[in-house]
Parts: structure tokens; sequence; C-alpha cells
């Protein structure tokens, strides 16, 4: 046993790199005991050891090398206390973001199982849908342009972690005044679906009542859909249906998870009662 050490022996001891401690030294956070003037070779002392192995817990609890500084400028148990009380709160919000994260991620993945083996394509089904609310863009759209635009400023009224990226939660509001005078590529108001409450960011929510839909679906763009519109309006005259409200056009596929067109899809959710 010795009481100085090289650079490589004291990293070795605490499971550290040579690096990690020149970095440290040159920040002024970890300095070595002794530095030979003619060589410039750092020497550690043993009794080093506690120093050193709380920097490295304080940095695994996810402290920044300020803040460890911070921490030895006045060590005492109340200082001490109380920055790991402020660690432990930043810890429970950034574990809490990270359920958040997770459960998005794994509706995403879910949801895109699901689309995935759906075939329905064309094929006209009236389906009872729940109530819903809807984050929309004030003003319509009409090109793409104006789509991107509008789609940036409803996502950035979300307070929400990954929240558009492989979801069917994007969409489009359609008046009925449109279907009903067989304007099937008129303009449109963007919107996004609410998915947890209290996390829009001041924005006045439009809601979706609970009802029945006559639902279509359809590969390609979001402005590709006269054909299918055509179908589902034949469908509704020949069934002696009403419709009641906004159309709704959700991306079930879009440009978030594929840059190939044909996998692309969109569904048509238009509300009707019978006439």
């Amino acid at each position: 046993m010795k009481e100085k050490l090289t650079i490589s022996e004291m990293a070795r001891l605490r499971g550290l790199t040579p690096e990690t401690l020149r970095h440290y030294d040159r920040i002024g956070l970890f300095k070595p005991h002794h530095v030979d003037i003619d060589s410039g070779y750092r020497y550690y002392s043993i009794f080093q050891y506690e120093v050193l192995g709380t920097i490295k817990e304080l940095r695994e609890i996810g402290m920044s090398t300020e803040e460890i500084k911070n921490y030895f400028n006045e060590r005492n148990v109340s200082n001490s206390l109380s920055i790991l009380e402020r660690k432990h709160i930043d810890l429970i919000d950034r574990i809490n973001e990270l359920n958040e994260i997770e459960k998005s991620i794994q509706e995403k993945i879910s949801w895109m199982r699901e689309i995935s083996k759906s075939k329905e394509l064309m094929e006209v089904s009236v389906r009872e849908l729940p109530i819903r609310s809807l984050i929309v863009h004030h003003d319509k759209v009409q090109t793409n342009l104006e789509l991107c635009y509008g789609v940036i400023e409803l996502e950035n009224k979300l307070n929400e972690k990954a929240p558009i990226v492989g979801t069917n939660r994007l969409g489009v509001l359609i008046d009925k005044a449109d279907l009903d005078n067989h304007k099937y590529n008129s303009s449109c108001r963007p919107f996004i679906l609410e998915r947890i409450k209290k996390k829009v960011k001041e924005h006045k929510l439009i809601t979706i009542p609970h009802g029945k839909y006559v639902c279509i679906r359809y590969s390609g763009e979001l402005w590709d859909r006269a054909r299918c519109l055509e179908k589902a309006m034949h469908y509704i005259k020949e069934n002696h249906f009403e419709i009641i409200g906004y159309t709704l056009q959700i991306a079930q596929i879009d440009i978030s998870v594929t840059d190939v067109i044909d996998e692309l899809v969109f569904e048509l959710q238009i509300p009707i009662k019978h006439s």
C-alpha cells in the first residue's frame, strides 16, 4: 500500500478514466495532490479517495459539475441536505417525464401495430365513436404551405413529450356545408386530438360529440380525399342518413413515420343520423 498514486492508479481505483481526472483538474473540481514540476505528471493521495468517490456518486444521481462544486464550497449537513432535497425533486420530475414518454411510446407501438395490420381501404362502415376534444387552428388552410404553419402552431400549444409521431391525433375539420355542396377539396381547419387533460396551453377546445359516424379510409395524401368522400356520400344518401356536423379527416399513418406516399393512410369520419 502507498499514499501517492499516479493518475492511472487513482482512476482505476475509482472506476474512472484518466481523462476524466484530467477534465476535473482543468475545471477545478478535483485537483491532484501534487504535480511534478519537471514532468508535469499528476499525483494523487489515497486520502483524496472520499472526495473523488463523492464526486462520482453525485454525478451518478445527475448533478452537474457546477452543482458539485457548489456542494463542496461549504459542505455541512444542512447544505448537503438542502442540495440533495432539491436534486430529489428534480429526479422525481424527470421520472414523471420519463413515465409520460414511456406511456406515449407504448401507445404509438400499439397503434402502429394495429393500423399496419388493417387492410380496410375504401370500405364504408358505420361506427359509434366517443366524445372527443380537439385543439383546432383558428384559420382554414387550403395548401400544404398553410397546413405546415397551422400544424406547427397547434403542436406548440401542447405541453406534452413526443405527442405526434406515430399517432392518429392529427387531422382536419371539413365543414358540413362543403360536403352538402360536394366541395370535397375545399379549405379545412387543422386540429390535434387532446390526449391529456390540462396539457394544452391556453387554447379553446372544440368538443366532438359521441355518436354514429360513417367511416372510410384511403391511402394517399391529405388532399386526395375526393373519391373517398364521393363513395361515403353515396352510402349516406343510399341509407337515408343525414350529416349533422363537422367531418373529421384523421391521419392514421402520416409523414412522421413514412416517406412512402402509398403507405400514408387517412380516415374520414362523418357524423350522421337517420333522416
